[in-house]
């Protein structure tokens, strides 16, 4: 399962722009008429916030600047936001996210009638005990006549270095039922979090982050029905692109069935989590996908 990497995807940045420091966890859709939209987080060294950037065919992204801004939905995310997840719905958009307070972060949701100008509904679904830290990496993913929304929780374990991936189901979108975790971290792994879920060939498919004291890498894994998940290891590391880290990735069928993965590197020798985005293309047929 080699990735073909095709490098970062914006020029380098201004000092002064959202995401002069940090550009990280890309979300990416694709419109009728092949357009990609990209949804990002971006920080400048003292705000996190949601910026976005489009992509006409055959030309390279154009940064639109900032999609979602701190306090948003007011107090709850006055302290940042980040980790975009975007679906098309029948009235616009919806984009689920996560928000701080200053003291914990928790899951977010705003809609748009056009992907550029978002109104906040505020936080959605009660912490648990799996996320009584923090709760974010959102990742919607409808299948049927059934919702999912998979995100990462942290429960303050390991000096606040655990998180596993959780599940909530729903109905409509409105309102979530917890479903708990349905991806822990095995003996060595610290963390297992921004979950990025597909359907592939009748089963999900759910690229993730898997950290170590060691490495950060983008993982696999597979299941019949979104609770029983079987891991199908290490799909993108770190080799060829001079990087200590690769995180936060989206993978993305588009419509003539190519599978194309953005996500985030973290430079060699980076101090300051100065992730930059990149994307990388699967070259030949997935394992077992339909046609």
């Amino acid at each position: 399962m080699e990735w073909t990497r095709e490098g970062d995807v914006f020029s380098a940045v201004d000092s002064d722009d959202p995401d002069s420091l940090r550009a990280w966890q890309p979300w990416v859709i694709e419109d009728d008429d092949d357009t990609l939209r990209m949804w990002y987080a971006g920080h400048d060294e003292s705000t996190g916030r949601i910026l976005a950037a489009t992509k006409q065919p055959d030309h390279g992204w154009h940064r639109l600047g900032v999609a979602v801004d701190a306090g948003l939905a007011g107090d709850s995310d006055r302290y940042g936001v980040e980790s975009p997840c975007v679906v098309k719905v029948p009235a616009g958009y919806l984009m689920a996210y996560g928000g701080s307070d200053g003291e914990h972060t928790r899951l977010h949701m705003a809609t748009s009638g056009d992907g550029r100008r978002w109104i906040g509904h505020g936080s959605v679904i009660q912490r648990g005990q799996e996320d009584a830290l923090a709760a974010s990496d959102p990742c919607l993913f409808i299948s049927g006549e059934r919702w999912w929304l998979f995100f990462s929780g942290c429960d303050g374990a390991n000096q606040g270095r655990r998180t596993a991936i959780l599940a909530a189901v729903s109905q409509s979108g409105a309102s979530w039922d917890r479903v708990g975790p349905v991806l822990v971290p095995e003996q060595g792994e610290l963390a297992v979090r921004h979950p990025c879920v597909l359907e592939i060939a009748h089963r999900f498919h759910m690229f993730y982050a898997s950290e170590t004291d060691e490495h950060l890498t983008i993982a696999l894994a597979t299941s019949p029905d979104g609770l029983d998940w079987e891991r199908r290891g290490i799909v993108l590391t770190t080799t060829g692109d001079r990087a200590d880290a690769v995180d936060t990735p989206c993978v993305v069928r588009l419509r003539d069935g190519s599978l194309r993965m953005w996500y985030a590197v973290r430079p060699r020798g980076d101090t300051r989590l100065a992730y930059r985005i990149s994307a990388a293309a699967f070259p030949g047929p997935w394992p077992g996908r339909d046609h």
